[in-house]
């Protein structure tokens, strides 16, 4: 095999994800083959090299962005800040042609000038590969190289995105709802919930249609960021071969002639045309039976199967009184579906007084920065489909 041109042949990698599917993000992690990767705030770090950047970026599900990290130092002047990111081997990583914006936080720290800290990053950067380009400045007419850095009680963290857009853009959610989960979102309360391929799935509140899209995806293996592109794509120095090999890789993995069953309903005709549109995009046209129904009307001739739903949380949909009463309706329903068990994830305090039904466990999450909880219900075990 071709060696990568320019790149080193390992490094640290870094994933980052939302607070509190860092056990998802690990397990996802482990079934590619890297299970050494401590959890701290949101990111896993784990050594590897390219094909394994290129194998994260199409296969996980749950992950925000993959990141090369460049280099962890300690800075409480802008001179250590410039030093810092000079002294670093950036040629490894960096064409000179190399197009490169520097974004990034400070928190707790003697440095707290944001754009200040950008534009000393980024001279360092320049000065470094200008001195090792014999040129007079960067020349910036390639490929973007993103730049992140996060400088935590004066610890500086440089990060290389190799992603580019958050890896929840899967590509087939061209039309956006209302209140829409995050793709990346979605595929984890599938993964925390007790769903499997050969269950029947239902979601009685399926909006857009993204959890039953990403739960299909994961029931056929289907990879979930298999329909795009990354931002290593367009990089001078990333050898193609690799990720042709991730890309087959995951292509060979697909089982699109399985059979699943699964149902996704909502009581807007709206959100059920614009789901029709996104599974069809997504190539699952004919896997998920989509249709108009009030929760309340939810039932099934199964036995037993999975419930994973988004409800409304009475703040962009529905006034609060109106999801107060969905979630009664639900729990009416749920209670006729003893075999089943459902997830649900909402910010409402008081889901389980309307809902009718103390909750098995429960686990904080966050939906676009909103403090939610995830609801697990188990049901009866011994009940099995005909």
């Amino acid at each position: 095999m071709e060696k990568i041109r320019c790149l080193p042949d390992s490094f640290p990698i870094t994933v980052t994800c939302a607070s509190g599917v860092e056990k998802v993000v690990k397990s996802e992690l482990k079934r590619l083959g890297y299970d050494d990767a401590p959890a701290l705030n949101g990111t896993l770090t784990f050594n590897g090299d390219m094909l394994a950047v290129a194998r994260c970026n199409i296969f996980m599900r749950s992950i925000d962005r993959v990141y090369i990290k460049l280099s962890e130092f300690i800075a409480t002047t802008f001179d250590e800040l410039f030093e810092g990111v000079k002294s670093l081997k950036l040629e490894e990583f960096f064409p000179e042609n190399a197009k490169i914006t520097v974004n990034g936080k400070c928190v707790k720290s003697k440095l707290f000038a944001i754009s200040s800290c950008q534009s000393i990053i980024k001279k360092a950067i320049a000065d470094r590969l200008c001195g090792h380009y014999k040129i007079n400045r960067l020349l910036e007419n390639g490929a973007q190289y993103q730049v992140e850095f996060s400088i935590f009680k004066d610890t500086v963290s440089l990060y290389l995105n190799t992603s580019g857009v958050g890896l929840h853009k899967r590509g087939y959610r061209d039309l956006v709802g209302i209140a829409p989960i995050k793709e990346t979102l979605a595929s984890s309360l599938l993964l925390l919930s007790d769903f499997y391929k050969d269950r029947p799935f239902a979601d009685p509140f399926c909006g857009s249609g993204t959890i039953a899209i990403e739960g299909a995806k994961i029931a056929l293996d289907i990879a979930g960021g298999i329909g795009r592109r990354f931002a290593f794509n367009d990089w001078k120095n990333f050898d193609q071969k690799l990720f042709d090999m991730a890309f087959t890789e995951a292509k060979d993995r697909e089982n699109r002639g399985r059979n699943i069953e699964f149902y996704a309903s909502d009581i807007d005709p709206k959100a059920i045309a614009l789901a029709k549109r996104h599974a069809e995009r997504a190539g699952l046209k004919d896997k998920i039976r989509f249709e108009v129904k009030d929760v309340k009307n939810f039932v099934s001739d199964y036995k037993n199967g999975t419930i994973v739903t988004n409800p409304p949380y009475g703040e962009r949909v529905y006034d609060k009184k109106e999801a107060e009463e969905c979630y009664k309706s639900f729990g009416k329903a749920y209670a006729k579906l003893d075999g089943w068990s459902a997830f649900v994830i909402t910010s409402a305090n008081n889901f389980e007084k309307h809902f009718g039904k103390k909750c098995d466990r429960e686990r904080k999450l966050y939906n676009s920065n909103k403090e939610c909880k995830f609801y697990y219900y188990y049901g009866k075990k011994g009940e099995k489909n005909g």
